[in-house]
């Protein structure tokens, strides 16, 4: 196969075209998306035909929004890596810019679907909105494709009971959820741990003052878990660590800006300006202020131990 992750709408070829064709932001990943996926990829195997996802970069709220901090889940080149996960042959990034958010429904119809990709089907979620000022629905798509020469296959949310509710798997619950430090409810939305993703920056050594040396992961454009203390695992440079994640100001040691950092159990080594990953599995507690470094100490030694219980 060609390459699979397709950098432009100018780059698309005849291998994608007469497919099945999905298109949405996809932040996350999650049980929802990876429906939609999965019902594409059952769609194309009976037909013998692609599973193409179109998504977009940067993300579209952030061009008609410029001031907002970024708040992604999943950083782009693992969003497409998931999407392939989950079913799609190609993922194809449009470059969101003010032109194309601009397009009326209609336009976006005409000129990106039909024009780029000519697709027998499309298969979106029932929440699925496109064109300018969200105005385009699922069923003006199926109006269209009904003309135009696709058929439009809508696909119901996942449903999971979240803090003993109801609620639809989305993009926007789950970053609730990891700002909230509900790590394992997160989870449990995207069908695998939640991960930060970045490299190791150096700190200023008081890990290593205390006998627990942690790695510094570099903040990029994701949500940040809730201040805390987390039970993880770190994979840095193609290893991987049973790890003890600390997110916060350091209320003990000084105030200091907000880091996210890593004890990686039984690592070795200096691993700075190398890649790593963050795993969350479960929250252990919130920040503490200890009366002094003895007393920090000791909470981080119980802290290691109950994360060697639950993750190892």
């Amino acid at each position: 196969m060609k390459n699979r992750f397709i950098q432009s709408l100018q780059s698309v070829g005849p291998e994608t075209c007469r497919c099945v064709l999905t298109i949405g932001n996809f932040d996350g990943v999650h049980l929802g998306h990876q429906r939609i996926v999965q019902s594409a990829r059952a769609l194309a195997d009976a037909k013998g035909i692609a599973v193409v996802a179109l998504t977009f970069d940067p993300p579209p709220d952030l061009v008609l929004r410029p001031d907002d901090e970024p708040q992604r889940i999943t950083p782009h080149e693992q969003k497409c890596r998931l999407l392939a996960e989950a079913g799609a042959d190609y993922v194809v990034t449009a470059t969101s810019d003010k032109a194309m958010l601009a397009m009326s429904p209609e336009e976006f119809i005409d000129w990106v679907i039909v024009e780029r990709f000519a697709p027998r089907y499309v298969v979106e979620g029932r929440n699925f909105f496109f064109g300018h000022g969200r105005e385009g629905t699922v069923e003006i798509l199926r109006g269209a494709g009904a003309a135009k020469g696709f058929a439009v296959h809508v696909i119901d949310p996942v449903m999971l009971k979240v803090a003993e509710t109801l609620q639809r798997v989305s993009s926007t619950l789950i970053r609730s959820l990891v700002a909230a430090g509900e790590v394992a409810d997160a989870a449990r939305c995207l069908g695998r741990t939640f991960t930060l993703y970045g490299s190791v920056i150096a700190g200023r050594g008081q890990g290593r003052q205390l006998e627990f040396p942690t790695a510094n992961l570099a903040l990029g454009e994701q949500v940040i878990p809730a201040d805390g203390v987390y039970a993880g695992r770190a994979c840095v440079a193609g290893s991987q660590f049973i790890s003890a994640i600390s997110i916060g100001v350091k209320p003990t040691l000084g105030p200091e800006e907000r880091t996210v950092e890593a004890y990686l159990i039984d690592a070795d080594g200096d691993y700075y300006n190398k890649p790593m990953s963050l795993s969350f599995v479960q929250r252990l507690r919130g920040q503490m202020k200890f009366d002094g470094v003895e007393s920090l100490r000791a909470q981080i030694e119980k802290d290691v131990q109950r994360v060697e219980e639950i993750c190892g």
